[in-house]
């Protein structure tokens, strides 16, 4: 019996099918534990490429956001005009045009003594009416005002009257003259007074046509002593028989 047992294959021994069984189990739950980390690791590896990347497209975009804002600053600039063909130039009394006798331009415009300055459009209306007095008692010390091709100037009393390129800034106190909002000073509201004296004060739209028409006396005897008014970007304002006007922010 025992020889039989020694000859009998080992493939056919229960030892060997039990090994067997062993092996496949082993194979078939062990391995799958085996796979997990790698399946997790390539999974932490594809959320982490995916944030870098995330990441990456946020800066760009706030590089880009930044860049246009920068864009945008310079664009905003504060506007202002050209008044590179004006020319200081002095004139005395009589009638003269605008283009002819003095380049077109912007200008601030001051007397020597006291004399009558009017400047008339291609109608004939008078656009500018002034009382040029240097002392200031009993008309403007200056007149800042735009002057146009075609434009006839008539001076009276002066024996000169000198012409001087006006620059363009903001401000908040403005004289007799012809102002645009946006470039003279900030649109807003304001609470509007003349320190001194009385004369017209003006404000036009974009049409040309009158919005505010009041006369202002510090006093407050023939006029109102404050206006408080609402200024639009391109808007004109018009001051006339007085030498200061303060706009105060509301």
């Amino acid at each position: 019996m025992a020889d039989k047992e020694n000859k009998t294959p080992f493939y056919k021994r229960w030892w060997f099918w039990l090994i067997i069984a062993i092996i496949l189990l082993f194979a078939l739950f062990g391995g799958g534990d085996d796979e997990d980390p790698v399946e997790e690791e390539n999974a932490t590896e594809e959320i982490q490429d995916d944030g870098t990347d995330t990441t990456d497209e946020t800066a760009d975009n706030k590089q880009g956001t930044n860049d246009n804002a920068g864009e945008e600053a310079e664009a905003e600039e504060p506007a202002t005009r050209d008044n590179s063909n004006a020319e200081e130039t002095t004139l005395n009394a009589g009638r003269f045009i605008v283009g002819e006798d003095i380049p077109v331009g912007r200008y601030v415009i001051t007397g020597d003594g006291m004399g009558n300055l009017f400047v008339y459009d291609e109608n004939g209306l008078p656009e500018v009416n002034e009382i040029l007095d240097n002392t200031g008692d009993t008309g403007v010390t200056s007149i800042t005002t735009n002057l146009e091709a075609g434009q006839e100037i008539e001076i009276s009393g002066l024996n000169s009257v000198v012409f001087k390129p006006a620059e363009t800034s903001l401000s908040n106190t403005l004289s007799a003259g012809s102002w645009e909002v946006g470039l003279d000073i900030e649109p807003g509201r304001y609470n509007v007074t003349a320190p001194s004296g009385m004369g017209n004060f003006f404000i036009y739209n974009e049409m040309g046509l009158p919005s505010t028409n009041e006369i202002l006396d510090a006093s407050g005897e023939l006029g109102v002593k404050q206006l408080t008014i609402t200024l639009e970007e391109g808007q004109e304002i018009q001051i006339s028989g007085l030498n200061e006007v303060d706009f105060e922010s509301r």
